[in-house]
């Protein structure tokens, strides 16, 4: 069972020619249902309204989870997961807004204005990681103490991250 309005969604998000891939996979025991995930390939640019078209096309308010980081190398991937059905036993959807941002330019808006609840992943995500949220409304550290060095970020791997993790991550490659 597909949760209302996603077709319009889809509709909307090729309209606008934004690029997106739909993966499903079975779930439930006596009864299988397929469930999806809808990876929306977002713009930094567009993030904002993409945003806005998730809360206007639903009949439920998108539910947040968490905004994920990913150091590609040469670039970042922030991903924005979001359930809509959220709460309904095999009927929810999770959509994924992937941002991709170059390592010279890491910047993105901030949602909290839109969905008050991004402001802890987007506090989390500055401070690991370096980004910078635009008109934050509460930039503080969460979970770094107050000494903890400037241009420092624990989850980067690169020269930004602390000297420890990335002798790790030269072991891995």
């Amino acid at each position: 069972m597909e949760v209302k309005g996603m077709e319009e969604l889809l509709e909307k998000l090729k309209k606008k020619k934004i690029k997106f891939e739909i993966r499903e996979r079975e779930e439930g025991v006596k009864k299988k249902e397929k469930r999806r995930t809808i990876l929306v390939h977002t713009p930094r640019k567009i993030l904002r309204d993409t945003v806005k078209m998730l809360i206007e096309t639903f009949e439920d308010f998108p539910h947040f989870s968490v905004c994920s980081f990913t150091d590609c190398g040469d670039h970042v991937e922030l991903n924005y997961h979001f359930s809509v059905g959220y709460g309904k036993p095999l009927k929810e959807t999770n959509i994924i807004l992937r941002v991709t941002l170059k390592k010279d330019d890491l910047k993105v808006p901030t949602l909290t204005d839109l969905i008050p609840a991004t402001i802890l992943s987007e506090r989390e995500i500055k401070e690991m990681t370096g980004i910078e949220i635009e008109n934050i409304p509460d930039g503080r550290h969460m979970f770094l103490t107050k000494d903890f060095p400037d241009g420092v970020y624990p989850w980067r791997r690169d020269e930004t991250a602390p000297k420890e993790t990335r002798k790790l991550y030269e072991v891995w490659k």
